[in-house]
């Protein structure tokens, strides 16, 4: 089974529109195409399923495989643990990062979020954590470098492997047990945060902070960076007005 890298797709089904995508590919051939819900705004320009009416794919789809149930998300999207929690909803034993994550975030210190929201991210789903880095350096865009550590991390959060990090390539091997993962969703009682989740308990759900559907609008097709920041703007005064009731 191979998770592709991202790439992007156009749909004759959405004319005008591009999507940031990555396929989950077995022996019978694609399992399931996953479509990135959070671009990296207001720097990426291509299109989200969310910001589509009418859009009536799955936008968190996961495939029940002979070696586990396998879902995924791309880069930006695993800063929303929401993103990450609804391929956990959906079954998701296997969760797979396919990433682009640049330095100073990357996975080198002082930072390094990518290690803080790997872990925190099976540690959150009660699931393996499957996470690819680009790594290589890029003498035009100072300071920004794409710092590998790809990694390896089961469902309690303790690192099983981890590449150096660096450009080049890297081969990170760990043994998935899928046998005691689900040994733990079924027996854990404390720390199972899948099932202690009160979904009632969060309004913020109900309402909207990014404007859903703009694509629809006749300035939604054209995407731009000076786009994106007028939308990012129209959310945060909507974030600013919750902020005073």
């Amino acid at each position: 089974y191979i998770q592709s890298g991202t790439m992007l797709e156009v749909d004759p089904k959405w004319p005008g529109v591009v999507f940031n995508t990555t396929c989950l590919i077995g022996p019978e051939g694609i399992l399931y195409k996953y479509r990135k819900v959070n671009p990296w705004i207001p720097y990426e320009v291509h299109a989200s399923p969310h910001d589509l009416e009418g859009y009536d794919e799955p936008l968190f789809p996961v495939a029940d495989t002979p070696i586990g149930r396998i879902g995924c998300a791309i880069c930006y999207d695993w800063l929303f643990p929401e993103a990450i929690r609804q391929l956990a909803a959906h079954g998701a034993e296997i969760l797979v990062r396919v990433s682009a994550y640049m330095d100073p975030w990357g996975a080198t210190e002082p930072m390094d979020w990518w290690t803080i929201v790997n872990r925190c991210r099976a540690i959150e789903n009660m699931a393996y954590v499957v996470a690819a880095n680009q790594g290589a350096s890029l003498k035009q865009y100072p300071p920004y470098s794409w710092p590998g550590g790809s990694m390896i991390v089961d469902f309690d959060g303790r690192l099983l492997a981890q590449a150096s990090p660096g450009p080049g390539e890297r081969i990170v091997v760990a043994p998935i047990d899928l046998s005691a993962l689900r040994h733990e969703r079924v027996t854990r009682q404390g720390h199972h945060m899948l099932a202690h989740l009160r979904t009632e308990a969060y309004p913020v759900y109900g309402t909207h902070r990014y404007p859903p559907n703009y694509m629809d609008t006749p300035a939604g097709p054209k995407l731009s960076y000076e786009r994106n920041i007028e939308l990012i703007e129209e959310a945060k005064r909507r974030l600013t007005t919750s902020f005073d009731a």
